[in-house]
């Protein structure tokens, strides 16, 4: 109910306390009052229902318990003329208890929109020894798998170790174990391209001589001694010293 409506059905209800006596037209004319602040009640108490639905229960034993006088008051009001004196006392003092709860209501409902509600909680990320152990947990299992021999399976799995954890420090050597299955399983040609990728996304990483020995090997077996010559030979003279390189040098004089 807008405040100064309140205010307004004040002024005849105090004007029938001082007169002390009512007309029938005075009857009339508060029985209008009445019925116009029971519509209000009723069109606040929708309003509070679809907008603060907790401040809804504050209200509804007021709001149900001026209703409920609004009623006797109505029926007796007729009967007897001096009660039209105790029906404006009654209304008056529920009216001020009334728009104390409304002006509250008010205040209440400028402060929650003056006041930002609490930001969402993020959940917290979980500690980096855990993620690093979950990590280190999906390689072994996939390093695990190709060991046993199920080099679909493990092919699979080091796929999915790099979606999740593309940057992690085991990402090269998934990277090379991926070529290893596709090489273990007798297709050179898709495991020269995975090899490749070793060498061009991990330039610094330990796999890299492994990797080329490999292609190497892929090439030899699709009979391509030529490439094979080539790649054994860049292994031997960027790696120097290395097992991969002594490897290649071994290949090498069995192909001369």
């Amino acid at each position: 109910m807008k405040l100064h409506n309140l205010a307004g059905f004040l002024t005849p209800l105090a004007f029938f306390v001082f007169v002390g006596c009512a007309t029938t037209r005075d009857i009339a004319y508060l029985n209008d009052q009445i019925e116009e602040l029971q519509q209000e009640l009723e069109a606040i108490k929708g309003k509070l229902s679809s907008e603060m639905p907790k401040e809804r229960a504050d209200l509804e034993t007021s709001i149900e318990d001026l209703q409920r006088e609004i009623k006797i008051l109505r029926a007796n009001i007729e009967e007897d003329r001096d009660l039209i004196n105790k029906v404006a006392d009654e209304l008056e003092e529920l009216r001020r208890e009334y728009k104390e709860k409304i002006l509250a209501y008010q205040k209440e409902k400028e402060k929650k929109i003056k006041t930002p509600p609490p930001p969402t909680a993020i959940p917290k990320e979980r500690p980096s020894i855990t993620m690093k152990e979950d990590m280190e947990g999906a390689y072994q299992a996939a390093y695990q798998t190709l060991k046993r021999g199920d080099y679909t399976h493990a092919l699979k799995m080091f796929k999915e170790f790099l979606h999740t954890y593309p940057t992690s420090e085991y990402a090269d050597n998934a990277q090379y174990w991926i070529g290893e299955c596709y090489y273990l399983r007798g297709d050179y040609e898709t495991a020269i391209l995975e090899y490749e990728k070793v060498i061009k996304h991990y330039p610094t990483g330990d796999k890299v001589p492994s990797a080329l020995l490999k292609q190497g090997f892929s090439f030899l077996n699709l009979g391509d001694k030529v490439d094979a010559k080539i790649l054994f030979k860049k292994v031997i003279k960027e790696y120097p010293g290395s097992h991969q390189a002594e490897i290649a040098t071994k290949k090498l004089k069995l192909l001369d």
